[in-house]
């Protein structure tokens, strides 16, 4: 009964009250309003000296720290406001960025998964023709430029004639227009070829035999005889001389895995439902399609 006499006691306790009812004030004023107000913590203070830091390569000065702890306050008070006020709605780049956060988010996940060493061999079995090397071609062209000569297509005729009958390699040098590109071209594959005289040559000089000079073929620039010096056929290299390109392969379509699965899931959540002038729009064949999962 003593200790209930004891000032120390009372003062304890009536502190004690009052800050119960101080927090109970606060709670009541932020209950009435809704909101909670903008805390800045030791993470975000850290997170502006690194963003800074790793900017100006320097740490930032105590006036420059304060004036980022302010920037950021003012512009998530504006944020808060904005989504307060509803401006984050209907809004495409807002939409597309917060879609594109959250996406990311989901891919990070995919790229903690690490595959099992049989499951990786069994991915590459599958996607076989994927890591097989294509096949490759070396050859020389001549090149005949319409926009110099009258008929294009006759003169590399006359040219080809004159070089079966001379049967002389040396003789192509004197004859056809200059190129960019050199006349001989080695060991190139068919995106190599394609990506320098287009895919419609590229096709055609893959089909021709080796040893003989070919009749006129079309490129993006002209007309060229070509003679094949070399051609090796498609190889299918064994799983440790592609390991590394398997297992990036291997990410990729987990990664696509887990958004698939992860909208699915998100579809299940919230449903889609297209309404009527939607469905008119996109017509009948396409509205299951657009509603389902992808």
């Amino acid at each position: 009964m003593n200790l209930l006499r004891e000032p120390l006691l009372h003062f304890v306790l009536g502190g004690a009250l009052l800050f119960a009812g101080y927090a109970g004030l606060e709670r009541e004023q932020t209950d009435a309003s809704g909101l909670e107000p903008v805390r800045i913590g030791e993470g975000e203070v850290r997170w502006l000296k690194e963003t800074w830091a790793n900017q100006w390569l320097r740490a930032p000065s105590t006036q420059e720290l304060q004036g980022l702890v302010a920037d950021l306050v003012s512009e998530e008070l504006l944020a808060r406001e904005a989504r307060e006020i509803g401006l984050d709605r209907n809004d495409t780049i807002v939409r597309r960025r917060l879609a594109q956060k959250l996406k990311f988010l989901v891919e990070d996940t995919s790229g903690l998964i690490e595959p099992k060493e049989a499951e990786l061999r069994q991915f590459y079995e599958t996607n076989a023709a994927r890591f097989q090397s294509g096949a490759r071609v070396s050859f020389t062209q001549i090149f005949f430029n319409p926009a110099l000569r009258k008929d294009a297509f006759s003169d590399a005729k006359a040219a080809l004639a004159e070089l079966q009958a001379a049967g002389d390699t040396d003789l192509a040098a004197t004859v056809g227009d200059r190129l960019l590109f050199d006349a001989e071209i080695r060991d190139a594959d068919e995106q190599a070829v394609s990506s320098m005289f287009g895919p419609e040559f590229a096709r055609a000089v893959f089909t021709l035999r080796p040893g003989r000079w070919s009749e006129p073929v079309k490129s993006g620039y002209g007309l060229h005889l070509v003679s094949i010096a070399d051609t090796s056929t498609a190889k299918h290299p064994p799983f440790e001389e592609v390991r590394d390109e398997v297992l990036q392969e291997w990410r990729r379509e987990k990664e696509k895995d887990v958004n698939r699965d992860y909208l699915v899931r998100l579809r299940e959540k919230y449903g889609v439902v297209l309404d009527a002038s939607a469905k008119e729009l996109l017509g009948a064949d396409r509205v299951a399609d657009a509603a389902k999962a992808p």
